[in-house]
């Protein structure tokens, strides 16, 4: 018998990207879910032209949000996707045949591709990317401690569908680059500390320094030109400006 389950969404203004995100996903889930923090746009109008459920919750924080959303599902598992995220075709069947045959497992990761100006990044730190968003919501929970990056947490056996299934556009341009760096090296420099970890006078240059070599040579980013290279210094400057901020807390703690 064929498994229930939910698309959800957690958004906020970001119509244009739901748009286009919904539509690769059409017909594919038994429901779909769009759990708004206050938009200021036509991101619910958009969510509900699509036939989605429609819940507004003021914004909780990553994880929270992302909980409450799961919670508020109609079935037990959940494909959680961002706006920004498109389901692929063979993704989509992927997981349509999964859950008609039954899944085994808990949870599943989904591999995606990043693109970037309209060119898909095929090196560097972007390049070899899966996220854990079809699960069962019965096995598992999202860590409310986490700021950034959250993730499910799954209480039972975890695989990989076996296909590309998600297509990723999460920057328009090197502006929502640097302005998400900034963001996510505030929110990471806030969990340092947070976790107690003391940081050195060296740590934001050596760190920032093998986060660029890493994206960068290792990893191949300059065979992506201007936007691998572009890439690799964002990554670099975000991970110095992380330990950067984390010390400038801790100093101001012991003044």
């Amino acid at each position: 018998m064929t498994t229930r389950f939910s698309l959800v969404y957690v958004a906020q203004d970001c119509s244009s990207a739901l748009d286009r995100s919904l539509l690769s996903a059409v017909g594919v889930a038994d429901e779909v879910l769009v759990v708004d923090g206050g938009s200021q746009d036509d991101s619910i109008v958009v969510a509900e032209s699509h036939g989605a459920r429609v819940l507004q919750n003021p914004w909780q924080g990553f994880a929270a949000q992302r909980q409450f959303a799961v919670e508020a599902a109609k079935h037990d598992w959940i494909l959680m996707l961002d706006a920004d995220e498109v389901l692929r075709p063979e993704g989509k069947q992927a997981i349509v045949d999964l859950l008609r045959e039954g899944p085994e497992a808990a949870a599943y990761f989904l591999r995606r591709c990043s693109y970037f100006h309209g060119r898909r990044i095929r090196y560097g730190d972007w390049a070899k990317d899966r996220v854990l968003r079809l699960f069962d919501r019965r096995r598992g929970a999202y860590d409310l401690a986490e700021a950034v990056h959250e993730s499910w947490h799954s209480a039972g056996p975890v695989a990989e569908l076996g296909v590309l299934a998600l297509d990723h556009y999460s920057y328009a341009n090197y502006q929502q680059l640097l302005q998400k760096m900034q963001r996510y090296a505030q929110l990471n420099a806030e969990k340092l500390v947070a976790h107690g970890r003391r940081v050195a006078s060296y740590d934001p240059m050596s760190h920032g320094l093998a986060a660029f070599f890493r994206a960068y040579l290792v990893r191949l980013g300059f065979l992506d030109g201007v936007d691998g290279a572009a890439i690799a210094w964002t990554t670099a400057l975000g991970s110095f400006m992380k330990y950067a901020i984390a010390r400038e807390m801790q100093q101001a703690e012991r003044r």
